[in-house]
């Protein structure tokens, strides 16, 4: 679930981006601007959705989140004669 995080910031981040691009170097409606920006930031978090769970991952463990687990030993059983 904290993967959700990076792509909403991977997202606003390339909607940010790309309309102040369209907005500067293009005369295109309001309409056709939202469409595309849509579908950018749509394709982006595609894209970038394993970076960012790994991402989130390598962060979690990092914070103490994901513990090694022990190792149990067998005890037991009859040797072979």
């Amino acid at each position: 679930m904290g993967a959700m995080y990076l792509d909403f910031a991977v997202a606003s981040g390339s909607f940010l981006i790309c309309w102040a691009i369209l907005a500067f170097a293009t005369h295109l409606s309001d309409a056709v601007e939202i469409f595309f920006l849509s579908a950018i930031a749509a394709g982006s978090v595609l894209l970038c959705y394993p970076l960012t769970r790994s991402a989130w991952t390598v962060l979690v463990y990092l914070s103490g989140g994901i513990e090694r687990p022990r190792l149990r030993t067998i005890q037991g059983g009859k040797k072979a004669s």
